[in-house]
């Protein structure tokens, strides 16, 4: 039996790493990697983030990404207050605002982002105390914030840059958000694991706090959609993700991880927020 366990789980990882093979040699054959470089949007506005941050800093990547988890989450930004988890240089803070927040707060671990992102907060006249950044490290920082202090959390590009996934969920639950906009890489095995690699903090797209017994680097884990789907199950959020293949993309050359299945965008709903909701509707 466990024999045809094994082999069932083998297949399964052969399984999915081909599909995910076969989308990228489809992309590769495609039209869709040639053509315009980037589809007007957001971004196309605020051209200082291109210079700001050396991550993910192409028009259409950021534009696309802006449509999938601002435009699609209008409901639960505008008017809320939100809480941008490693803020980096405040594309996503600036977002959100745009969008209608009453109140963004970014947490970064960079100053030399932070200043960057309050630089382009002025530049863009953003009214003081509507949009603030605190350095440091997330962890300890997000210790300071009340229960209930905010209603939607960002949480973009840092889920797979630590190895603390679930103290991190736990923290984010303390604070009692009706709801986590999640976008992170994920592992491709069926199985609900973590793939654990080295970075180096010096990187800017990499973890930014070294490790105790490593100076220079920081232990973090890639996990896979299943282990993603457990850890939010367990601090009691329920999930929904966006579908980028149904997104009408043009243009896929800067977007391949989304296309291949190895990054996913979600939202995630406290539970209790759900039971209250059917509760008052009955």
């Amino acid at each position: 039996m466990a024999r045809v366990r094994g082999v069932d789980l083998m297949l399964k990882r052969l399984l999915i790493s081909g599909r995910s093979r076969v989308r990228r040699m489809r992309l590769n054959q495609s039209h869709r990697l040639s053509g315009p470089i980037a589809e007007a949007g957001f971004f196309d506005s605020y051209p200082r983030f291109f210079a700001t941050s050396v991550t993910s800093a192409t028009a259409n990547r950021l534009n696309q990404r802006h449509r999938a988890l601002i435009e699609r989450n209008e409901a639960i930004i505008r008017g809320k207050s939100i809480l941008d988890i490693a803020s980096h240089d405040g594309r996503w803070s600036l977002a959100a605002h745009k969008a209608g927040a009453r109140y963004v707060l970014g947490i970064e671990a960079r100053q030399n982002l932070v200043d960057a992102a309050r630089a382009t907060m002025r530049k863009h006249d953003v009214v003081e105390g509507s949009v603030e950044f605190s350095v440091g490290d997330v962890f300890e920082e997000i210790d300071r914030l009340k229960p209930g202090a905010f209603d939607t959390v960002l949480c973009f590009g840092f889920f797979y840059h630590t190895m603390q996934h679930m103290l991190l969920l736990s923290k984010i639950a303390r604070l009692k958000p009706t709801s986590v906009i999640m976008d992170t890489d994920i592992h491709l095995d069926p199985l609900p694991i973590i793939e654990i690699s080295r970075e180096e903090t010096s990187l800017q797209g990499a973890g930014a706090v070294p490790d105790i017994g490593d100076p220079t680097g920081t232990l973090i884990g890639r996990p896979s959609k299943s282990a993603l789907e457990l850890m939010l199950a367990n601090v009691g959020f329920t999930f929904s993700y966006y579908d980028w293949h149904r997104a009408a993309i043009k243009y896929w050359g800067d977007l391949r991880d989304y296309y291949a299945g190895e990054r996913v965008s979600l939202v995630a709903t406290r539970r209790n927020v759900l039971l209250d909701t059917c509760n008052r509707s009955q």
